[in-house]
């Protein structure tokens, strides 16, 4: 990833797997720093690194620590006027790992732009949301867990919305 940055207008993060070094880890920071954008697409916006809390308070403002049973899930959207949300369906239905994402109190404001409704709690999370970083545009979608989800038109539609709004395209 770090070779890469200088020649990226977006970073789609989609991973679990350890980033522990250090020189990433900053480079990371320093991409978000200079002001561009970040897709963080469901692992990404897991607790994934105990030695790593900035990750997920200043870049996800939270994340998740569960998620309910994969299956199917409505998503509503909140904000359809939302260039990530243009052109996709006001409510669907996923097969997908429903998140539980929790807002970090102390991480910079967040947009929820759709929510998933957990059948098994009543509860709704968000699925799809910005993070009012100062300089980085950051979308983050809880959805994507296997090839189901990644067919699906309306995460499809996410998905490269959020590539245009955060590469501050039209």
């Amino acid at each position: 990833i770090l070779p890469a940055l200088p020649g990226l207008d977006v970073l789609y993060l989609s991973n679990n797997q350890p980033l522990s070094d250090p020189a990433l880890r900053k480079g990371i920071f320093d991409f978000a720093d200079a002001g561009h954008g970040l897709l963080l697409v469901h692992p990404a916006l897991w607790h994934n690194w105990k030695d790593w809390p900035e990750y997920n308070r200043t870049l996800v403002s939270g994340g998740a620590r569960s998620h309910d049973r994969y299956g199917e899930s409505e998503v509503t959207v909140l904000d359809p006027l939302h260039p990530t949300m243009a052109g996709g369906p006001a409510k669907f239905t996923v097969s997908d790992e429903l998140y539980r994402y929790e807002k970090d109190p102390l991480g910079p404001p967040i947009l929820v732009l759709a929510t998933g409704f957990e059948k098994s709690s009543g509860k709704t999370y968000p699925v799809a949301w910005l993070v009012q970083h100062p300089k980085a545009r950051i979308f983050c979608c809880t959805l994507g867990h296997d090839g189901a989800a990644h067919e699906h038109p309306a995460f499809k539609a996410i998905l490269q919305n959020g590539v245009r709004w955060a590469a501050r395209q039209r």
